[in-house]
């Protein structure tokens, strides 16, 4: 007589590290084949999706869920009492037990959920587990026959259609041909397959057992037909696949209203394909965690050959499926506990004549786990800051206005009265916003659906300089695809001064304005004759090669830059007109003061790690200059104005990526106690790179 242990818990806890690191290793080789193809995984706007879904979305599908799982209950009770000679089987024990095989099949690696399953039948059910492997077994045959005819209409729907889009041609012969050799697969090559190893000698277990689940599936398919419950359980498996499809749209179409999520905003068929091809990935045998990885992996490939952006597919679909796993885990969470309410002290699988610590799972494994979650953590830490560049890939939504909280400052300091601009998301895209210090007035400048910031004013304040960006949405981490604007205040008109510009600034006699070009040239250009004249360029001069220029500031009298640079070196310096480096720091937005006494920038330091620090032009220690009481401590964009008497700048509670955070525009009277900063945005979208005009 065999020995009957269940899975021990070392075995299982190395089974589910596996699961973990083949789901991380090939999410990250994911990762980089979507970056291979020009496009960056959003990690962040994935959970921002995640919390737009609406509640109504999540309580309806939550009831599909349920209304699914007693589908599947319904079904497996028709399979199991079809077999000859055991008593009816309880409906509540085995709703229990169906709800959470749910989620044990999606937890495992390798389906071994799908033996945990039949385990629980037999604990609470009274189940045999021949009995239940068989159900499991023509349950999947079931769905296999629902999935055919299914798989057939969405291959043919495109193909009727006037025209062919990209890939929809490929993907219909591929879902057809699947669809075939599954059709001749199920009945007559499950009957021709049994048939033959009834002459056969079998020496190896593992041929045995699925030779045995073999009779037993086929027993069950003839048992079935004969009291005639076949034909229930065919349309109880096609309520299963319309709920499930039909809850998985729900909340397909719920994410991708989000911002960003967009691209893969697809017809229902196509939805359907990547659907099937996400369920497919899921269920080859790899070992993976939850399916992640080989299910978006699946689902991506399916709309990449119907022509939808890899990227966005890949965000999509990782969205849904952790939506539907949380929804999922509640459910079968709640019902395992019931489940060993009801009388279950295991739910581990035994096995006869198998000894469990003389399994493969040994030290060789455990070698294995540790060198895959290695490899797993090489790969994502250097995907780490990518990810973290990738959130302002796409544009924020566009907030609202918030009430001026109790007790903020909201008086201005005495005689100052002057204007400020800034870039601001407020209308839908980011335009170029200005505000009336005297009555806070707020007037949009710009009206165009690109992306416009980094606003600068003419030192007698008649003009504005801006970037453009050249698509309707650029992160500020581009440097290249931008264009420089020249706006004037009175008339509203603008022109456009130079292409591929960015980070516009003025000479101080109002005459020439100074931009980077594609990250690597410091360009002056001359307002009255339009001539360009390179200042500095990436490895000429004292710049290295392979430096890329951050908002450059160049001091008139001294004729040095003031730059941060990222790149190849990463690091804010001042570089003069001979080629001579002197480092001030490592961090960035470094300015000259307007009389070119000091450089000041944003460094770590200070409450939120982040503060506003100036050093003298002579050289000297840097100095913390302000660091804005909780809870807007998070300094960036800091501009003094033409008599250096005020300084403006953004900050946020934390979020740092510049157009995507929450940031507010703060003014300060350069001197005064930091908590006598002025607010003067209460926004809850993103506010940036501000300047200021006094009178």
């Amino acid at each position: 007589m065999g020995r009957q242990s269940g899975i021990p818990v070392r075995q299982s806890l190395q089974r589910l590290l596996t699961g973990l690191a083949c789901s991380l290793l090939l999410f990250t080789g994911l990762m980089y084949v979507v970056e291979r193809s020009g496009s960056e995984i959003n990690l962040s706007l994935v959970f921002e999706s995640l919390k737009r879904i609406p509640l109504e979305i999540v309580m309806l599908y939550t009831l599909v869920v349920v209304t699914n799982t007693l589908a599947r209950t319904v079904r497996y009770r028709l399979l199991v009492d079809a077999r000859a000679g055991l008593p009816p089987t309880r409906f509540t024990p085995l709703l229990i037990v169906t709800a959470v095989r749910n989620m044990v099949v999606d937890l495992l690696p390798a389906r071994i959920g799908e033996l945990i399953f039949v385990a629980m039948l037999k604990r609470v059910c009274q189940i045999p587990a021949g009995t239940g492997l068989a159900a499991v077994a023509l349950s999947l045959l079931l769905d296999m026959v629902v999935l055919i005819p299914l798989l057939v209409l969405v291959a043919l729907v495109p193909l009727t259609g006037p025209a062919l889009r990209q890939g929809s041609l490929p993907a219909a012969f591929l879902l057809i041909a699947v669809s075939v050799v599954v059709a001749v697969l199920l009945w007559p090559g499950l009957r021709i397959f049994v048939r033959w190893f009834h002459t056969q000698t079998i020496a190896w277990s593992w041929m045995r057992r699925l030779t045995s689940l073999l009779f037993d599936t086929s027993d069950a398919l003839v048992q079935c037909r004969r009291l005639g419950v076949l034909g229930p359980a065919l349309a109880m498996t096609v309520v299963i696949r319309l709920l499930k499809y039909g809850g998985l749209l729900l909340l397909f179409y719920a994410v991708v209203s989000s911002p960003g999520m967009t691209g893969v905003a697809a017809g229902v068929i196509d939805v359907v394909v990547a659907l099937i091809a996400a369920e497919v990935g899921a269920s080859v045998p790899v070992p993976t965690l939850m399916s992640f990885g080989v299910y978006e992996a699946g689902g991506a490939a399916a709309f990449a050959l119907l022509g939808y952006p890899l990227a966005a597919a890949v965000m999509v679909l990782l969205t849904v499926h952790i939506a539907s796993q949380i929804l999922d885990y509640t459910i079968g969470g709640i019902c395992l506990v019931l489940f060993f309410l009801i009388g279950a002290d295991t739910a581990g699988y035994q096995k006869d004549g198998v000894d469990a610590s003389g399994s493969r799972w040994g030290r060789g494994s455990v070698a294995l786990v540790v060198i895959s979650l290695l490899m797993v953590a090489a790969l994502s830490v250097y995907q780490l800051d990518r990810v973290r560049s990738a959130r302002s890939q796409v544009a924020p939504p566009a907030g609202e206005v918030s009430a001026i909280a109790p007790g903020a400052s909201s008086s201005l300091p005495e005689g100052l009265d002057g204007w400020v601009v800034w870039s601001s998301n407020r209308y839908g895209n980011h335009d170029i916003v200005r505000m009336r210090l005297g009555d806070r007035h707020i007037s949009r400048l710009t009206k165009h659906p690109h992306t416009e910031t980094f606003p600068r004013i003419s030192p007698n304040g008649s003009q504005i300089v801006f970037m453009r960006s050249r698509a309707p949405w650029v992160s500020l981490r581009d440097l290249t695809h931008w264009d420089t604007y020249l706006l004037d205040v009175k008339t509203g008109r603008e022109r456009l001064l130079a292409e591929f510009a960015g980070a516009p600034t003025w000479s101080a006699d109002g005459k020439s304005v100074f931009f980077q070009r594609r990250g690597v040239e410091f360009v002056e250009h001359d307002l009255s004759s339009g001539e360009e004249r390179v200042r500095f360029r990436s490895g000429a001069g004292g710049l290295p090669e392979g430096v890329q220029l951050y908002e450059p500031s160049l001091s008139t009298d001294l004729e040095q830059l003031a730059v941060t640079w990222r790149g190849s070196r990463r690091m804010t310096v001042i570089v003069d007109a001979v080629g001579s480096v002197r480092a001030t720091g490592d961090g960035c937005q470094l300015t000259w003061a307007p009389d070119d006494r000091f450089v000041y920038w944003i460094d770590d330091g200070g409450a939120m790690q982040n503060q506003v620090y100036r050093r003298p032009a002579t050289g000297g220690s840097a100095e913390p200059w302000l660091d804005l009481p909780m809870p807007y401590s998070h300094e960036y964009f800091p501009k003094l104005n033409q008599d250096g008497r005020y300084l403006v700048l953004g900050a946020s509670t934390g979020g740092h990526e510049h157009d995507v955070a929450d940031y507010e525009i703060f003014l300060w009277p350069v001197g005064a106690p930091a908590d006598q900063a002025l607010r003067l945005t209460f926004h809850s979208g993103n506010d940036n790179w501000p300047d200021i005009f006094t009178d």
